[in-house]
């Protein structure tokens, strides 16, 4: 027996593992058809289950479920979904329009369209009447004349954008990967249905796996990773460059902004993209797609915090952070400023989200559903502080659920038990889906010791022996009793399937694993005593260097009053060429305000190889000057900070230099510069670095 596809949905839905019963209403709203319709439907359906072993239950007033063994349910799932649909939904039928009028290079005919999705002019017409509004978010409309058909008006680079977003709303991140993952193990692609099929018909399968060998080097050509699901939509963006491309559809990209890019890593990276294109498909691409490869790599999610995230580099994002985390902390009564993970999970989020949101992108977030359901407080209160923290910006709430991930990661760290297994956390979502999942897997699995975060590229370089199961949240490919399939938000049926697990395959692991247990607890006690003496080691260095000096500042330049400050350092071994830092300090008060809104200092910070060692010292001036604030307004100050480091500094340097900016957004740090009292600030700043440094190598549990 063959199934329509709305039988088809129906049959999905009733499959999910669920708490209770189903309503026929509840069915009914899913699918978007009325409750008779689906009572109909079920009618025909009781047999269909029959035929595969299973039982359809309808109590009144209490649902419809399915009954039998999870194998039954299994095995018909796997016949259902590989059956080609002889009908369509309305929001297929939508998607298939759609399909067909970003590829035709002329006027597509009602007719034509009607006769191929099986229905009446008149029902097309209608889902048309609904696609405009839909189309009208990317600035597309629709030109429809009687005789003529039906023609797709708009600009390219609106018609990529309505294309990205189809292919993110309907095609699960794990099909894409499944194409890349296939062509790396010389598999023959595997089937997918006919609606996936279609929207993959917009992107030749062949170009996505040339794109993505076009890509092998590209981790060495960026200074930092992608999240798997950043790669995935770069991956199908220039794909989906190279089909529009042949087919004669070119971009325009303002020159202004393409100036602007030009000389970031990521332009330079982009170029190199470009070259391997032209020499892969053996065409012709026009320099305007640089533009539109570097704005996406700009835009992308960070895998893991990187290095370069630590230096301010952008003042203004560490006090915009610090601000969102202040007013979170004060909304939920929850103490969240003294969570250094997630001050920098959020600063290294907030640098691409930025850039974002200022140049309009799109953005996904496919489990966003899933946190509203599971944190309603949390996101309203996430929403709340980014509206305030990005007035003159749009903030989606695709954007707010990244937040909240972050800020979830962080409460469920107040909640950590001790454990027993270790696990592999595969998740292609990003770093805070990733840290959401790993810190509800400690709460709710206290037995869980270790984990480890990784991509699904980089599963297989894990040796067995290092760790005890796999959790993931996409499908891989391993056998089914190899790994657990998750949510990133791990809800209770999660959980369980992870214990029954351990309780099973993992027991045997867990066995052998146990006689290292020691060796493995003085391995890690030996590697925090060499954290503590990183961390400590640049601490000292800050506090030994410590200066709170009052300068006289009467009819002197900017640069005058830099050169007496940098050359005062010089005294004292901190710096080796005071011109090449005042050079580098000048540069960085032309790219962006360094004055801290709401008081009268500003922040000057530099990175250099004219630099001897890290320092911080404050600079308090007879007479206050006049400079652009963090959010570009002017503003008076009469304290210089300033914040000096070598190029190369370590990871620990860094971080200790990024726990003195993220305390100068507190209140009381504030009054603390503002006094000038230099033992007290000095007093002050070693305390801070003292508990950050036993925070950080997990001492300070122990004292």
């Amino acid at each position: 027996m063959r199934v329509s596809s709305r039988q088809r949905a129906i049959i999905e839905i009733l499959l999910q593992e669920q708490k209770d019963s189903l309503t026929v209403g509840a069915v009914a709203e899913q699918i978007g058809v009325s409750a008779r319709t689906i009572h109909r439907e079920l009618d025909v359906l009781a047999v269909f289950f029959e035929q595969h072993g299973l039982k359809l239950v309808r109590k009144a007033g209490a649902g419809v479920e399915v009954v039998g063994t999870q194998e039954e349910k299994q095995s018909l799932r796997i016949n259902i979904l590989h059956q080609t649909t002889t009908e369509y939904t309305p929001q297929e039928r939508k998607v298939l329009i759609l399909c067909a009028l970003l590829e035709a290079t002329e006027p597509v005919k009602l007719i034509s369209l009607a006769l191929d999705l099986k229905v009446t002019t008149a029902t097309i017409s209608h889902d048309l009447d609904d696609l405009e509004l839909m189309l009208s978010q990317y600035e597309l409309s629709l030109l429809r004349k009687r005789g003529y058909g039906v023609e797709l008006n708009g600009s390219e680079s609106s018609k990529r954008r309505a294309i990205s977003r189809l292919l993110s709303d309907h095609l699960d991140d794990h099909q894409v990967i499944e194409i890349i993952r296939d062509n790396i193990q010389n598999k023959n692609l595997r089937d997918v249905d006919s609606i996936s099929e279609r929207l993959l018909g917009l992107i030749d399968r062949e170009k996505l796996i040339k794109v993505e060998n076009a890509l092998s080097h590209l981790e060495e050509e960026l200074p930092y990773s992608l999240a798997d699901s950043a790669y995935i939509g770069l991956v199908t963006h220039l794909a989906l460059a190279v089909e529009r491309v042949e087919k004669g559809e070119n971009i325009h990209f303002d020159e202004l902004t393409l100036n602007e890019l030009m000389g970031t890593s990521e332009y330079e990276a982009a170029q190199t993209i470009m070259e391997r294109l032209k020499q892969t498909f053996d065409m012709e691409i026009p320099a305007a797609e640089v533009g539109y490869i570097t704005m996406h790599l700009r835009g992308a999610k960070l895998r893991n915090s990187q290095d370069e995230s630590l230096w301010p580099e952008n003042a203004e994002l560490f006090v915009a952070t610090q601000q969102l985390i202040q007013l979170c902390e004060e909304r939920l009564g929850i103490p969240l400023r003294g969570d250094t993970s997630l001050f920098h999970g959020l600063l290294t989020h907030l640098e691409p989200a930025h850039y974002r949101l200022k140049r309009k992108m799109e953005i996904r977030n496919p489990i966003l559903e899933q946190i509203k359901q599971n944190y309603p407080e949390l996101f309203a209160v996430a929403k709340e502080a980014a509206e305030r923290i990005f007035p003159d910006l749009h903030v989606p709430e695709e954007e707010v659920g990244y937040l909240v991930m972050h800020l979830g990661a962080a409460l469920e760290r107040t909640k950590q038990e001790q454990q027993r297994y270790r696990a592999l956390v595969v998740c292609s979502s990003g770093i805070g889906s990733s840290k959401i999942l790993a810190t509800r897997i400690r709460r709710e699995i206290p037995e869980i010791v270790s984990l480890q975060n990784l991509s699904l590229f980089e599963l297989g370089r894990v040796p067995e022996s290092e760790y005890d199961l796999i959790i993931s949240t996409i499908p891989l490919p391993a056998s089914p009793m190899e790994y657990v399939v998750v949510s990133p938000l791990l809800p209770q049926e999660d959980i369980q399937k992870i214990k029954y697990y351990l309780l099973n395959a993992g027991q045997s692991r867990k066995a052998n694993w146990e006689g290292t247990e020691r060796p493995l607890v003085a391995d890690q006690a030996s590697q925090q005593l060499k954290m503590l003496s990183q961390y400590t080691r640049y601490a000292t260095e800050l506090v030994d260097g410590m200066l709170v000096r009052t300068w006289n500042n009467r009819a002197k330049t900017m640069e005058q009053m830099l050169s007496a400050i940098v050359g005062e350092l010089e005294k004292s071994g901190s710096v080796h060429e005071v011109h090449t830092v005042v050079a580098h300090l000048l540069a960085r008060e032309k790219l962006g305000g360094l004055g801290i809104p709401g008081t009268s200092m500003a922040l000057f910070h530099a990175k250099s190889d004219a630099v001897a060692k890290v320092s911080f010292t404050v600079h308090l001036l007879e007479e206050p000057v006049s400079l652009r604030s963090m959010d570009e307004e002017n503003m008076s100050a009469r304290i210089l900070l300033m914040l000096l480091s070598p190029n190369g500094t370590p990871r620990e340097g860094l971080e200790v230099l990024s726990e003195i900016s993220s305390m100068l957004i507190e209140e009381e740090a504030q009054r603390l510069m503002e006094s000038g009292e230099g033992q007290r600030i000095t007093e002050e700043i070693a305390g801070r670095l003292y508990s950050y440094c036993l925070k950080k190598t997990g001492l300070e549990r122990v004292k």
